[in-house]
């Protein structure tokens, strides 16, 4: 079965038929891709259909007919900076229109309902300004006057669950300036708390963070997401790993593959290997298979690849989302 164009894959959410797609790349040497059915129908919250994005003083698209839903859940949308993550998630978050194509929330054209859907959002775009002079009380506070919530009863009680959520708890008087990168994220969550929202878009979290600051906002994401959708975008596969069962990847502008990321990393399953070789063996493997990872310790260099047949000395490894992402993209840059 060919592909019209190279590369996109799409794993739709569907009843349990007991067949299997298997899809052949043209001019590639990864060969198949084997995707199940899924064994189940996902409730989906959000169908993302035909989204082009062309911006007024350049011909170039930034998205590109991307199409694939959204189910409950976690929802990891990856890509390299620049593949148009950010502008799709700023479409979603009713702040940027799109050119061409329609989001649905709930069955309804998200376009024409922006009131409504915008009840049920919450937002953390990559770079917010929090109002570093106020406390986190102060700025909650003027987040729910904002958005309409006159009872001054009712605003100290979401402000109260909404801190004690994102695990701020003692640090309500120190102002916003004297916060870490982590903490600023979390408040950053609170505020797309306030009204309880049943999505929740979140673009780059954990850009700048350090480990255990990125290890807690995972963790935070994953204390939240029940009964509710989050929209995950990075560009650090790692971050998503144990997170999220379905995923999108863009590049370009256009999808690469969207579905079940278990589905995805099997793909290259049983075709992966690792070689403690040398940099003219990295040559002859860069030309021969796809290359996902290579890293030079104590002279030599250990490389992951794959390929249908390995090269001698190799063996096989399991596969990480990070392998099959960068096999997607056609192998790690030099």
């Amino acid at each position: 079965m060919e592909l019209q164009q190279d590369h996109i894959l799409c794993a739709r959410n569907s009843v349990a038929c007991g067949n299997l797609l298997y899809v052949k790349e043209r001019n590639s040497p990864q060969r198949l891709w084997r995707l199940n059915c899924y064994r189940k129908v996902e409730n989906i919250m959000i169908e993302i259909k035909e989204i082009t994005k062309i911006y007024p003083r350049g011909k170039k698209k930034a998205l590109d007919n991307v199409t694939f839903d959204i189910p409950e859940g976690i929802f990891g949308l990856i890509g390299r900076n620049g593949a148009g993550k950010t502008t799709l998630m700023r479409i979603i978050a009713t702040v940027m229109d799109q050119t061409s194509g329609a989001i649905m929330f709930d069955g309804k054209e998200l376009k024409a309902n922006r009131k409504e859907f915008r009840k049920s959002l919450g937002y953390l775009p990559q770079s917010t300004k929090l109002m570093p002079r106020l406390n986190i009380v102060e700025f909650l506070d003027y987040v729910c006057i904002m958005k309409g919530i006159k009872n001054k009863k009712e605003r100290k009680q979401k402000i109260a669950e909404a801190i004690e959520t994102v695990g701020l708890v003692g640090e309500e008087k120190k102002r916003l300036s004297n916060y870490s990168g982590g903490m600023l994220r979390r408040a950053g969550i609170a505020q797309a708390l306030i009204e309880e929202p049943k999505v929740l878009i979140i673009d780059e979290p954990t850009t700048g963070l350090d480990p255990e600051e990125r290890l807690y906002f995972l963790n935070l994401l994953s204390r939240i997401a029940q009964n509710r959708t989050i929209i995950f975008s990075t560009h650090i596969t790692a971050d998503i790993e144990n997170l999220c069962r379905n995923i999108c990847i863009l590049e370009q502008g256009q999808v690469k593959y969207t579905g079940d990321k278990s589905e995805f990393i099997d793909g290259i399953q049983g075709r992966l290997y690792e070689l403690d070789g040398t940099a003219e063996d990295e040559e002859k493997l860069r030309h021969e298979a796809i290359v996902t990872s290579v890293a030079y310790v104590e002279g030599k260099a250990r490389i992951r690849y794959v390929a249908e047949t390995p090269y001698e000395g190799s063996e096989a490894v399991k596969p990480t989302l990070e392998d099959a992402y960068i096999h997607a993209l056609g192998g790690v840059k030099r």
